[in-house]
């Protein structure tokens, strides 16, 4: 009875290991007949805007463009081939709605034709939140100027808060602009760039650092315009961009830090 169990064991021992060598194979020959390939992914970003064309402004041909729609137009900033502005409307109408956002207008194949309308208070740049096709949806970069005309044409473009984005140069005489002049309300300060009628903790912390360097300015959390011109001094001492507001590079100079809120 012992030979017969100690044979039956060996038989059960011998199956077993047959098993788990079959096993072995099938898996191996699965895992080569199903290898992953990996496939790279791509991290390019979409353009904001479209490249430069280095077309130029010109007087505006309201008569022209306006004689094809058949409407008296009040043509703003031209260049050979993009426009913008609207329906001449009496000025008590503005800044009302019709005031807030106006048309683009280009020139293809010899024909003007509105491409989308867009709200003045944006940049060009961000065109699915600022421009928009009427009964169709957001505008894409088919529908906005190049980058250099939208500069010319489009003056939010080169609002000293959005040139980082657009890519714009500001002349001197917007940052003149935006240096003097009272804030008539602040606004709370959570994300750089620090502009001028900016105010809270974070514009508190920016006051501490510009007296360290030197600079008068009152430590109460208001960006108001001494301390736009404290900024404006401390970016032409230290060879940064000078635009009167706190951006990335000025943040890093006066914190010492790469990244901020």
């Amino acid at each position: 009875m012992k030979r017969l169990l100690a044979a039956l064991l060996i038989a059960g021992l011998a199956s077993c290991g047959g098993a788990t060598s079959s096993t072995d194979s099938t898996v191996a020959v699965i895992a080569a007949t199903t290898s992953v390939v990996a496939t790279p992914t791509s991290t390019t970003l979409p353009a904001l805007s479209n490249p430069p064309s280095g077309e130029k402004t010109v007087a505006c041909n309201n008569k022209a463009i306006g004689a094809i729609y058949g409407e008296k137009l009040r043509l703003e900033y031209c260049t050979d081939t993009w426009a913008m502005g609207d329906t001449d409307v009496d000025t008590w109408n503005c800044p009302k709605t019709g005031c807030e956002q106006t048309r683009l207008f280009h020139l293809a194949d010899g024909k003007w034709s509105t491409t989308a309308i867009c709200h003045r208070d944006k940049p060009l740049t961000q065109y699915a939140l600022n421009c928009y096709i009427p009964n169709a949806g957001p505008a894409t970069l088919a529908e906005i100027p190049p980058s250099d005309v939208a500069c010319q044409i489009w003056i939010t473009n080169r609002a000293l808060k959005y040139v980082e984005e657009t890519g714009c140069t500001p002349s001197k005489a917007d940052i003149e602009a935006a240096l003097q002049g009272e804030c008539t309300g602040y606004f709370q300060a959570v994300a750089l760039p620090f502009e001028k009628c900016d105010q809270g903790s974070l514009i508190t912390e920016m006051q501490k650092l510009l007296r360290a360097e030197g600079y008068s300015v009152s430590v109460d959390g208001y960006f108001g315009p001494a301390m736009a011109m404290a900024v404006y001094k401390y970016q032409q001492k230290k060879q940064l961009a000078v635009m009167g507001f706190i951006n990335q590079a000025t943040y890093t100079a006066l914190t010492g830090k790469k990244a901020c809120c």
